[in-house]
């Protein structure tokens, strides 16, 4: 006997987090990204490197804290840990991977407000998120 199973439907989980926390989060990101930008930038000029490495390193370590904050632990940013939420894995609900960080990350500079204009429909998931099959949940 085969049983036919019907797809479940989308439930929106109970402990999304909210719209609000969400921004602040990305924007205590982004400062932190800058200030890691400005630190070691400073850092760099004081060492004596080629001018084509110093460039790499100033800004190569921004841009991987930006691209793969939401994989530290816990799925938490340094943003998202100041508010209490945190990325996992939309189905097993496990921790952001490097690879889920990145893809949800990478969209934010390219599509910028487009990307957030998904995060007020019913899923509360803006485009990245869709792309890396991650959900932001209270902590």
């Amino acid at each position: 006997m085969s049983s036919s199973a019907t797809p479940p439907t989308y439930q929106k989980p109970k402990n999304l987090a909210g719209l609000g926390r969400r921004w602040g989060g990305q924007m205590i990101d982004v400062l932190v990204t800058y200030a890691i930008f400005f630190v070691t930038f400073r850092v760099v000029e004081l060492l004596p490197l080629p001018e084509q490495v110093a460039t790499l390193l100033a800004l190569g370590v921004p841009l991987a804290y930006y691209l793969f904050s939401d994989a530290l632990p816990n799925g938490q940013s340094v943003g998202k840990k100041l508010l209490g939420i945190c990325v996992v894995d939309e189905r097993s609900y496990l921790n952001c991977s490097l690879g889920q960080s990145f893809v949800r990350n990478i969209t934010t500079p390219f599509l910028s407000i487009f990307d957030w204009i998904f995060i007020f429909f019913g899923s509360r998931k803006r485009l990245g998120d869709m792309l890396a099959n991650t959900i932001v949940i209270k902590a």
